[in-house]
């Protein structure tokens, strides 16, 4: 009985070997100069969540809202302004991108905005373009209760935008980014909270 049971034992691990092999041998035939075929880590390819980690070990997912709910889903938009410098217009250009979050305890929105003397295009964001926290603005903000509907606001320490690229849905068009490490103060204060994720935004005319 004993050599049948470690015979049995010896034909599954045989199997098993022969699965991870014919797994790894697929993997090495991949063209990875072919974007198609590159295999992308799971936690990469969730897109409209956001990953909100403390530094005292806290998590939060936060999920962005879709275009037929309440909130405003992810999207960007440009627009100008006219301010006075000791009495001098001057014209100021935004690209702004805004999302509402359900899901978080932690924050119920995020913005990130550029600002130029120059007008801006949607356009001008090429795949592979990264910005640091020093080339734009962006806030999160939480509002503690629905009875106080006070938001309280907090502006980001650090971090990193990429452009991953454009995306197109029937008539609407997307500008895709990826957010890494964008690092926010809690709206009290008491802890340090690193943003991740994935968002596609939609470009409002």
């Amino acid at each position: 009985m004993r050599r049948l049971f470690y015979l049995f034992v010896t034909c599954l691990y045989i199997l098993t070997a022969g699965a991870v092999l014919t797994a790894c041998s697929s993997d090495d035939d991949q063209d990875i100069d072919d974007p198609a075929e590159v295999v992308v880590a799971p936690s990469e390819t969730d897109v409209n969540v956001l990953l909100i980690v403390s530094d005292n070990g806290e998590t939060s997912m936060g999920l962005m809202y879709k275009s037929n709910e309440i909130y405003n889903p992810p999207h960007c938009y440009l627009g100008r302004e006219i301010r006075y410098n000791g009495g001098n217009p001057l014209t100021v250009y935004h690209m702004g991108f805004g999302a509402n979050i359900k899901g978080s305890n932690v924050f119920d929105s995020l913005t990130l905005g550029f600002e130029s003397d120059r007008p801006m295009n949607f356009s001008n964001l090429k795949a592979g373009d990264t910005f640091d926290s020093s080339q734009f603005d962006a806030s999160a903000s939480y509002t503690p209760t629905w009875t106080e509907a006070v938001e309280k606001v907090t502006a980001a320490l650090s971090g990193n935008i990429t452009v991953v690229g454009t995306k197109k849905d029937g008539d609407k068009n997307y500008i895709v980014l990826k957010l890494t490490d964008l690092r926010f103060n809690s709206i009290d204060r008491s802890c340090v909270y690193t943003v991740n994720g994935t968002v596609e935004y939609e470009i409002w005319s």
